[in-house]
């Protein structure tokens, strides 16, 4: 885990750079119109990393070939206490709450029963570029497993946003979990998540073996419901 020295120093640092550098006009311009959170995504991840690759003791995965892996599990890992910890960078609107995807459940399990690491940071950069104004939060998802959801299509563990800042902004303490217990909570969304996505193929799969029984190939086309103008 990262020790709290560190950690204060990378909420401190990543909030100052990022005060500052709301306000350019490079930034404001990426941050207004459509699609805001994922015209941002890549230029805040890109100018985080650089702040923490200057300022701490940090290190990336690296492929065969020597360079650093585009979708590693972190976009950046922070030394402390003699090992490196992934942190992964998440930006998006102040206001916008969600369900973003944060990161494979299976891959973050493979890695903690790997014994490659015992932790999982979120640095989370939120922008409101009306009022040139950012903040920023960093956390153990392993912590706020409570709060996340678990979608067995893509894969993807999800954090539910509303809850989430409302726990933060309560002052909530994570309760103190081992890594097993921790392991165990994953294990479970992962089960329960496999049983809700068969349910709903198999029942897809009813939906449309009935139309299809009912086909009648010499009905016309109808295409009213499909709103074309």
């Amino acid at each position: 885990m990262i020790d709290p020295d560190t950690k204060e120093g990378l909420l401190e640092a990543t909030r100052r750079f990022w005060s500052m550098h709301v306000r350019t006009d490079e930034f404001q311009n990426l941050a207004y119109g459509k699609e805001v959170g994922h015209r941002i995504a890549d230029y805040v991840e890109e100018h985080t990393v650089r702040l923490i690759d200057a300022e701490f003791a940090a290190g990336h995965q690296l492929g065969t070939d020597g360079q650093r892996l585009v979708r590693g599990i972190g976009d950046v890992w922070i030394k402390s206490n003699d090992i490196f910890n992934p942190v992964n960078i998440k930006s998006g609107e102040l206001r916008k709450k969600g369900q973003p995807n944060m990161v494979a459940l299976k891959r973050l399990l493979r890695g903690i029963l790997n014994r490659h690491f015992d932790s999982y940071y979120l640095l989370i950069v939120k922008f409101d570029p009306k009022v040139a104004r950012a903040d920023v939060n960093l956390v153990d998802l392993l912590d706020y497993l409570d709060y996340t959801h678990f979608d067995s299509g893509p894969g993807q563990i999800m954090l539910r946003e509303a809850d989430f800042y409302v726990a933060l902004d309560s002052g909530y303490t994570p309760p103190r979990l081992t890594i097993v217990e921790k392991v165990h909570i994953l294990l479970t969304k992962l089960r329960e998540g496999d049983e809700r996505l068969l349910k709903n193929r198999e029942r897809e799969q009813r939906d449309l073996t009935a139309k299809a029984e009912q086909f009648d190939i010499e009905l016309p086309l109808d295409q009213r419901s499909l709103n074309i103008r």
